[in-house]
């Protein structure tokens, strides 16, 4: 039955259930999925909510016959939706009025939000760790990339910067043989750490093999891949909204890097193939391009380019609410009070701590391992760290997105890690000497191209970032980061985290679950638990398909 009481014919029925999960509509809660849609339809359908009363199946039919009628066609003859070229008719009818209702909302009058109807899903493939690093800071996206940890790379997986290579002389020379030597040695270590690994850590009675070697191999890549440069391409998946898109392809194309631009080009291209409209203003941006000029003026300016001197892994607690146990009780109740917050906070501010932490304990007690935190912690003033902090475990904290994060560019200045491991394995003799041979050669390239520069400084060479936490986003980041199965650097961050949030927030901090436990052995459980885990998950979804 349609919305407006009359019933839908039954050549809609079949069109309505091809597009929609729930073809007759629900007095209340009328919840249906919307499917096999081109996406700028999808997005329109979104939009016209706001400017019809009308349901947006009736919205998709109306559209529909109209586009038919303006091109001469009859809707009940010529539109079957059991037949595949009378399904790229309706595709391409309503594409095209789709497209003539955005642009005139999402471009010509700036209602962006229509944008954000459309999703497109991208593969992006060999390209730079370096520009991956610059999409992925976009926090309206969900990406999935290659891990380090389980794929082995490849030799000729390098970019090499068209301006280096057009220079080139010296800095090209310097270029390639960064990435010739610091690769030769990641392929020596990976075989080399596995192999010490397996003497020093054979299997146990009662271990599986399988898991066993997953581990070891986890372990060894861990440490292996401090070789490998932000020049080693890598692949990932995107599935993000055209608005953010656009702003991404923007960034792109603005930046002085040509890998970036031309990056920002197939994206952008690539996505038009299903967002013609959609895309239409993304182009380079004069305001962003000219930061990259000023900013490092700037920056001169106000005395940068000292030599920092090498130093040691740290993280520093910069700002925080000094008043957090307050805020965090007064936002958990705010949604259950009728009074202003300033009243809520003072009412709170006359406990004494172990009252707080009585009224805290009653709240949290039922929490499971896998519950987060409530959202209200999110509402005192975030912890704000600066960490000096090698690139390889940047990447994963980087993929924490719920927050501020930034970058500073990389650099040898600072010096590099050895990983415990290849200490352990007695490998760190050739380890140093190559890293020292980088950092000798990394100033010839630097000097001339700064930003080029950033694609052959390996994993291992420290950099400086800063990371702005929310409470709430502190508690996730600790809870997963410091789990004994990461990767030794970012969980050292994880724990320094917590070791700074334990000095002055103490109430907070009892609520977050930093794991503390042995690196290697925390990763062979959870390897050893993996198959058993797997099994038992196939077996719930086998009996929930009725199997």
């Amino acid at each position: 039955m349609a919305e407006a009481g009359r019933p839908y014919t039954a050549h809609e029925r079949r069109l309505l259930a091809r597009h929609f999960s729930q073809v007759d509509p629900r007095p209340h809660a009328d919840v249906f999925v919307v499917r096999e849609l081109p996406g700028e339809v999808a997005a329109t359908l979104n939009g016209v909510y706001s400017r019809s009363p009308l349901s947006m199946r009736d919205n998709f039919l109306e559209r529909l016959k109209k586009g038919l009628e303006l091109a001469g066609r009859d809707f009940e003859a010529t539109v079957d939706a059991s037949e595949g070229p009378a399904q790229d008719l309706l595709s391409e009818l309503m594409a095209d009025r789709s497209g003539q209702f955005l642009k005139t909302y999402a471009i010509d009058h700036g209602h962006n939000s229509l944008r954000e109807g459309s999703i497109v899903h991208l593969a992006v493939e060999r390209v730079s760790q370096l520009v991956t690093r610059f999409v992925q800071r976009e926090r309206r996206c969900s990406f999935e990339e290659s891990s380090t940890r389980y794929i082995s790379f490849s030799a000729e997986d390098h970019w090499r910067d068209p301006d280096v290579v057009a220079a080139g002389g010296e800095v090209l020379a310097a270029y390639d043989e960064i990435l010739r030597i610091t690769f030769a040695l990641y392929q020596t270590l990976s075989e080399a750490l596995a192999a010490h690994l397996k003497r020093t850590r054979p299997l146990a009675a009662g271990e599986k093999e399988a898991p066993w070697l997953r581990a070891l191999k986890a372990e060894a890549f861990d440490a292996a891949r401090y070789l490998l440069t932000p020049a080693i391409q890598t692949k990932w998946g995107m599935v993000v909204d055209a608005r953010t898109l656009a702003d991404v392809v923007v960034e792109l194309l603005s930046h002085p890097l040509a890998e970036f631009r031309l990056v920002g080009e197939r994206m952008r291209d690539e996505a038009r193939r299903e967002l013609p409209t959609l895309l239409a203003h993304a182009a380079r941006n004069e305001y962003l391009g000219a930061q990259y000029e000023v900013l490092p003026e700037l920056a001169r300016e106000l005395g940068a380019g000292g030599s920092p001197g090498p130093s040691q892994p740290q993280t520093d607690l910069i700002a925080w609410d000094r008043r957090i146990d307050v805020r965090l009780l007064a936002s958990l109740v705010y949604e259950h009070d009728d009074r202003p917050l300033a009243a809520i906070e003072r009412a709170v501010e006359v406990l004494v701590p172990a009252e707080r932490a009585a009224l805290l304990d009653r709240l949290m007690e039922k929490r499971g391992p896998r519950d987060a935190l409530p959202f209200a912690f999110e509402g005192a003033a975030p912890f704000e760290f600066e960490s000096l902090v090698d690139f390889g475990a940047y990447r994963d904290i980087g993929r924490h997105r719920k927050g501020m994060q930034q970058q500073q560019r990389l650099t040898t200045a600072h010096g590099y890690v050895v990983p415990p491991l290849i200490e352990q394995a007695g490998l760190a003799a050739p380890y140093r000497a190559t890293l020292d041979r980088v950092a000798e050669l990394w100033p010839r390239i630097a000097s001339r191209f700064p930003l080029q520069a950033g694609y052959v400084v390996p994993f291992a060479f420290l950099q400086r970032v800063r990371i702005v936490f929310d409470p709430r986003q502190v508690g996730y980041f600790v809870e997963l980061r410091s789990g004994p199965e990461g990767h030794f650097a970012y969980r050292k961050v994880a724990l320094d985290m917590q070791a700074h949030v334990e000095r002055v927030a103490p109430l907070f901090a009892r609520y977050v679950r930093a794991q503390k436990g042995e690196a290697f052995l925390g990763r062979m459980q959870a390897e050893q638990g993996a198959d058993e885990r797997r099994i038992e998950r196939m077996r719930r979804a086998g009996d929930l398909s009725g199997a």
